[in-house]
């Protein structure tokens, strides 16, 4: 089986997921093509597997531009399927973020989804969730592979303490950790709000990743004020930093205002690092499949009382070392994943609509 990805192995350094995915997958003894136009359009391959294409193809700040990069991919997955290649796509979100233009984005969706052969979502609300906003996915075959860990993939060798000196955390203090992007669903300008308003006197705010609208910096400013408990180290985080952030925090909170799956859960959970996150998309199928001491689920809008509660939770809960990751190891998904290209190859399948 010959296999072109788009992404595959190239953002190994900015979300490693399909790094981890395409390299599980090679070892099975399937090849899988880094996607350019020229390669898909040149030579044979079975699958073409897609993530995030409509954030991808109409990024281009230039409408014109991204306007002939959407025909020109719908135009090449056209010819493609006539030579029998099969579309897969996989499901991260339910809506494109950080769309320049909306219009063009909604339209190449449109079109993109009448061409799609397969589909994989990582939880079984996504599932749904397609089912119910795509009536023309009713009639394809749609499977759900969990999102895997992060777990050993980025150094985690640093101690505690040396973790907590190394930011400045007072050793009297429980830390409070936002990491990730930092952009408009991501709440993070509330979660500053909220702690301030809560005021923990024995714990401090860490928020920390990379601005995606320079906005936010200011808003995020202005929300801490002269703040001693809220520190911000605002910027890209090189892999071999993250066990810092993550060994010195006793809590990771993700305040997002739409969820549906979320690799900043996995990625704390790796560390062994608790969550709260909303009780929205994969969270409660993660909750389930990690342990509730892992894993706390809030309803509506993060607030003082929800915060004062995830703070308690996280100290006060018992739990293992380590969090229980078995279900979301890449080997398992992967096997997962060629089973399901295998099943969409197979053209008597291919009108039934669930795997």
């Amino acid at each position: 089986m010959k296999v072109i990805a788009w992404p595959a192995f190239k953002t190994k350094y900015k979300n490693p997921y399909n790094w981890l995915l395409y390299s599980q997958i090679v070892q099975q003894g399937i090849t899988v093509t880094e996607f350019s136009l020229s390669r898909l359009l040149r030579q044979h391959h079975d699958i073409f597997h897609l993530h995030w294409p409509t954030e991808t193809i109409v990024r281009h700040p230039n409408l014109v531009v991204a306007s002939v990069r959407a025909i020109a991919m719908l135009l090449a997955i056209d010819w493609v399927k006539t030579r029998g290649t099969k579309i897969i796509w996989t499901i991260h979100d339910q809506y494109p973020h950080s769309i320049l233009h909306p219009k063009l984005a909604a339209w190449f969706q449109s079109e993109f989804i009448k061409r799609i052969d397969g589909c994989i979502s990582h939880c079984q609300i996504s599932r749904e969730w397609a089912k119910s906003t795509f009536p023309q996915l009713s009639d394809r075959p749609h499977t759900v592979i969990p999102h895997g860990h992060y777990r050993e993939f980025y150094p985690n060798q640093i101690d505690r303490q040396v973790a907590r000196a190394n930011l400045d955390i007072p050793s009297e203090c429980h830390l409070l950790l936002f990491l990730g992007y930092i952009d408009y669903y991501k709440n993070v300008p509330h979660l500053v709000q909220v702690f301030q308003e809560l005021a923990p006197t024995d714990w401090m705010l860490l928020v920390t990743g990379q601005i995606e609208v320079p906005a936010l910096e200011t808003q995020i400013s202005e929300a801490t004020g002269n703040s001693s408990q809220i520190k911000q180290k605002l910027g890209f985080i090189p892999n071999e930093k993250l066990q810092e952030y993550f060994r010195a925090a006793d809590l990771v909170v993700l305040p997002f205002q739409e969820i549906l799956n979320s690799g900043s859960a996995l990625l704390a959970l790796s560390f062994d690092c608790p969550v709260l996150v909303p009780q929205k998309g994969a969270m409660p199928e993660l909750q389930a499949q990690v342990g509730q001491e892992w894993v706390k689920l809030y309803s509506g809008e993060l607030t003082a009382e929800v915060l004062k509660s995830g703070l308690q939770w996280a100290v006060k809960e018992e739990r293992s070392p380590q969090a229980n990751l078995e279900n979301l190891e890449w080997s398992q998904l992967s096997l997962r994943t060629i089973e399901y290209f295998e099943y969409i190859c197979t053209d008597k399948n291919h009108t039934k609509s669930n795997t």
